[in-house]
């Protein structure tokens, strides 16, 4: 090869997509662009730095890049969420959709859990998370009982009070109701501790993720990253979607964008060795969800006065993707994430004359085949190796 790397580093910024794909009508009814509908937000919304590594021409396919290639990718996986989204940049396709019925269990399956489980739940409803804790707050205190609640693709929320249900608690519950889940179409379940009083309620840091599969890595890249040694490198949270795989170094707690970008950088000082890095800032998705467009416009430009930070720890043998998982256009009016392509930003200090443009990637697991090709690792069956960067 003409070029290889040390290290890969992926940065997802979560929900940044960058256009409707063809499939979107499976998950929603009207058309998103996540990126381009906030550049039209404000007459003078720039991201510079992001622009120079080529995120207009993500956006519009021309090469507009000085630093860097870009393109975009489409989801392959029959899923919409980050669980779906990681999995296929690990290499792993999911060829049926998981649970996306707008109703909660059944009350028989309900009360098969709650027996499992040793404990009742309230809710059972298909419902935002910002109206939840209200809507049952009441009810969760009376009984002191975790409220259960539907997102779409399979996705299970397990709330509490910490004053209620310690986290501690709610955690492990969470945890038994993944397993319970196993066989109902079910991608993960997620614990929501939070504080506060009602009208005023606040998540806290103490979420976790439980996937509802066994075995699921063995088609993806992190057995083989095992084999040769290779360490993952990433933080809990993405831990725990990946279903905790052996020989990774992960950091423990939930960050904000902000507070993530000290750790990204105290990882790229620090690590010497053959590494991936995976990190997911989660702040964007955040503000996709409420229908916040300037917060989502702030937190985008947040992170691109931020990145020069990142760009400026890169060694020469370092390899850095910017993409994202999905879309979650704040200015429509949908409950969810929206079904979108996702930006593909690459730089390297090794990258130079740089006249290509990535166009649109078939699959987000291009990724797992181009860290396939890179270390010499056995080649999975999804995704192509994107040799521009080679």
């Amino acid at each position: 090869m003409k070029n290889s790397y040390k290290r890969i580093i992926i940065l997802v910024l979560d929900s940044v997509g960058c256009g409707i794909q063809g499939d979107y009508k499976k998950y929603q009814s009207r058309k998103s662009n996540t990126l381009e509908n906030i550049y039209a937000s404000e007459k003078k919304f720039s991201l510079p730095n992001l622009e120079q590594l080529g995120l207009l021409g993500a956006i519009n396919n021309t090469l507009t890049s000085k630093r860097g290639i870009s393109g975009k990718m489409q989801e392959q996986t029959s899923g919409n969420d980050t669980f779906a989204g990681i999995w296929e940049m690990v290499g792993v396709v999911f060829s049926e959709r998981f649970r996306s019925k707008k109703t909660g269990f059944s009350k028989q399956l309900l009360k098969r859990i709650e027996n499992k489980l040793g404990i009742t739940m309230v809710g059972n409803k298909y419902i935002s998370g910002f109206k939840v804790l209200d809507k049952f707050y009441d009810e969760h205190k009376i009984r002191n009982a975790p409220i259960l609640y539907f997102a779409d693709d399979g996705v299970i929320l397990l709330a509490a009070h910490e004053n209620v249900i310690p986290a501690k608690k709610l955690n492990a519950y969470g945890k038994k109701l993944s397993t319970a889940l196993m066989n109902h179409n079910i991608s993960r379940v997620i614990t929501r501790p939070f504080t506060g009083k009602k009208g005023n309620f606040i998540r806290t840091k103490n979420r976790k993720d439980y996937i509802a599969f066994a075995n699921l890595e063995k088609k993806s890249i992190l057995p083989l990253l095992r084999i040769k040694k290779i360490h993952l490198i990433t933080t809990e949270h993405l831990f725990n979607i990946l279903g905790h795989p052996q020989n990774t170094r992960y950091t423990k707690g939930n960050y904000t964008n902000k507070n993530l970008i000290p750790i990204i950088i105290n990882y790229l000082n620090e690590a010497k060795r053959k590494a991936v890095m995976l990190f997911c800032l989660q702040d964007f998705d955040m503000y996709g969800h409420k229908k916040d467009i300037k917060g989502y416009a702030q937190k985008l430009r947040e992170f691109d006065a931020l990145l020069p930070k990142i760009l400026k720890r890169l060694k020469h043998n370092d390899l850095l993707f910017i993409t994202a998982d999905h879309g979650c256009d704040p200015t429509i009016d949908i409950r969810g994430h929206t079904r979108e392509y996702v930006p593909l930003l690459v730089y390297s200090p090794q990258l130079k004359h740089l006249t290509t443009q990535l166009g649109t990637r078939k699959s987000f697991a291009d990724i797992a085949q181009t860290i396939c090709h890179n270390f010499q690792l056995k080649q999975i069956k999804k995704g192509e190796v994107i040799y521009e960067v080679f």
